[in-house]
């Protein structure tokens, strides 16, 4: 069965036993135990809900995860590609061995030596 399915059966096992609570006199025993089995189908019925809620919300912790993954390589390989790409056209203009043009100077003074 799915959780649905469970879910369904539930609230209409709930119905029922409301309808038939309203057959019964107020007071009598038979009134008392219904409203304890009503109750604890109540209670059945809120626990089922707390937990759709909580798996739900750890379903957005995960995707939530992946999109801050995704966004913290794209704020990785984003500005390399942009640089590589940049320092390719430089190059390609620069082919005297100079550094003469203010564009590529500057975007030169961005990159980042390691020792």
């Amino acid at each position: 069965m799915t959780e649905k399915n469970i879910n369904e059966m539930l609230c209409e096992e709930i119905k029922q036993e409301i309808k038939y609570l309203e057959t019964l006199e107020p007071g009598t025993d038979e009134h008392s135990k219904a409203v304890e089995s009503l109750a604890k189908l109540y209670q059945l019925k809120l626990d089922d809900d707390a937990n759709s809620e909580e798996k739900i919300k750890s379903e957005k912790d995960v995707l939530n995860q992946f999109i801050k993954y995704g966004i913290d390589i794209a704020g990785i390989v984003l500005p390399l590609a942009f640089y590589g790409t940049w320092m390719k056209k430089g190059f390609k203009f620069e082919q005297t061995g100079t550094f003469t043009s203010t564009t590529f100077r500057g975007l030169f003074q961005k990159f980042k030596t390691t020792k």
